[in-house]
């Protein structure tokens, strides 16, 4: 028996090479995404390079394309990772178990195309390798398979999607053994409605610091960026700055002070901002236009005691538009 993937992320390459090491996967298809043509071109070097059959899919004409893929390969399967595009209805009945897509966080809590970035934000303490089968809407199929994967309160975006993904290579490995007979039988569990949320993708406001908010809940918005979105959004003279790491200090008492005000800002005792609730945090890892930069080297810039940083300005129409980018 063997099982074809869709893959369109490096979130199912330990997957790809568990389940090729086990000469279980009959072909691969890559979708080619002009916002990030060198990472789909990575991953189809990557599974040709492992022997394996490799097509390039197009939004325009996908079923036609996905049917005459799975006619020649006719796989048990279809394993199915962070694929862009809806599949059709009628190519997701082709094979014999369907398409398996594994969502990377718990269903159905966290339905939607960026949960990790949620996840963070909202300060889980674990988060999952779900598989569940595709049907005509999005991440509300049946689950087959669910892993807890722990998110510390040091892991960042980076650190918890690498986790995600070599979790799901034994994951993967389970699923194939269960198809196989080689294991029970899995049998999946429908979603429970009210249960369910879907989280949209982060926008601009999603990504900037509300100094208002408490030390810890600006921490987890720092954690969840880095490296997704390169760092939380603030402004510093009306310029862009990104934060990528920071150090909470949630008993720190710094009084009636504006949030976003520098409190500190020497070699010593780092650079520290006042947030809500009177409390502060250190700011470790920063990036400007200029680069990367310490809490200690953006002081010896001329960062000073007392200046405040703000929330961006929204563009004016006129105005021109930082690289912000999400």
């Amino acid at each position: 028996m063997q099982v074809a993937l869709l893959l369109s992320s490096a979130l199912g390459l330990p997957a790809l090479h568990a389940l090729a090491a086990q000469g279980a996967v009959a072909g691969v298809a890559v979708p080619r995404l002009p916002q990030a043509p060198e990472e789909a071109d990575q991953l189809a070097q990557t599974a040709a390079g492992l022997g394996l059959p490799v097509v390039r899919l197009e939004r325009a004409g996908l079923a036609a394309a996905l049917t005459e893929w799975l006619t020649s390969l006719a796989p048990a399967a279809v394993l199915v990772f962070t694929f862009p595009w809806r599949v059709p209805a009628a190519v997701l009945a082709l094979p014999p178990h369907g398409f398996l897509n594994f969502h990377f966080a718990a269903l159905p809590g966290y339905r939607g195309p960026e949960p990790l970035f949620w996840q963070l934000r909202n300060g889980e303490t674990a988060g999952a390798v779900t598989v569940h089968r595709m049907d005509a809407d999005f991440d509300t199929g049946p689950v087959f398979l669910a892993e807890a994967v722990p998110i510390s309160a040091a892991d960042t975006h980076g650190l918890h999607r690498a986790q995600l993904a070599g979790r799901s290579a034994a994951v993967a490995l389970n699923l194939l053994a269960s198809l196989r007979g080689e294991a029970p039988a899995l049998t999946p569990q429908p979603q429970d409605p009210a249960l369910a949320r879907y989280w949209p993708r982060a926008t601009l406001a999603d990504v900037c610091v509300r100094w208002h908010e408490p030390a810890l809940a600006i921490d987890r918005l720092v954690r969840a960026t880095n490296p997704w979105n390169r760092g939380a959004l603030t402004a510093l003279r009306g310029q862009p700055l990104r934060l990528l790491g920071t150090t909470p200090h949630p008993a720190a008492n710094t009084g009636p002070v504006l949030p976003g005000t520098v409190l500190q800002a020497d070699a010593a005792t780092g650079l520290w901002v006042a947030c809500g609730q009177g409390e502060a945090i250190r700011l470790d890892i920063l990036a400007l236009n200029e680069g990367y930069f310490s809490g200690a080297q953006l002081v010896a810039l001329g960062v000073r005691t007392g200046e405040v940083l703000t929330q961006l300005p929204a563009p004016t129409p006129s105005g021109p538009v930082p690289d912000l980018s999400l």
